[in-house]
């Protein structure tokens, strides 16, 4: 089941949330920056929850000023493979404001799976970002989708 987080989140949802990042991702988000994220005005955390309540992916973003900006995208390994990133993908540009006239990633450079996924999903590379990434740092490729 695909949710939006919002005032109404339970507390523990927040900290599935970051338990999750930092179990794919090296320097992840904590609870607090997942629900300051999910209450702000411009802020989306979309999450799917299987049939046992376990949060098994997820997606962040934000608008502004007609532009929307991907912020993080991860499934946990045992969902893999199964479209969950690309249906958090697809909600979310459902979701976003109609005036919303691109889409904008950053992706490590070495992560070819998801740099494949975000090209299924009708993104382009249009520049790298040198030593984007800590922890190990690495460049990363920036990604846009127009609409």
């Amino acid at each position: 089941m695909m949710l939006r987080a919002d005032k109404n989140t339970p507390e523990y949802i927040f900290n599935e949330l970051e338990n999750l990042e930092k179990s794919c991702i090296s320097d992840g988000w904590s609870a607090e920056s997942f629900k300051s994220e999910a209450l702000k005005d411009n802020g989306i955390v979309l999450y799917i929850q299987e049939d046992d309540k376990k949060i098994s992916a997820f997606i962040t973003a934000y608008t502004a000023l007609g532009e929307a900006d991907i912020t993080n995208v991860v499934v946990s390994p045992e969902y893999r493979r199964r479209g969950y990133a690309f249906s958090l993908i697809s909600e979310l540009e459902k979701i976003i404001p109609e005036d919303t006239e691109n889409i904008f990633l950053e992706v490590r450079e070495s992560n070819q799976n998801a740099i494949n996924l975000y090209l299924k999903s009708g993104f382009e590379k249009i520049s790298i970002r040198k030593r984007f990434y800590s922890n190990p740092i690495e460049d990363a490729v920036i990604m846009k989708k127009e609409r």
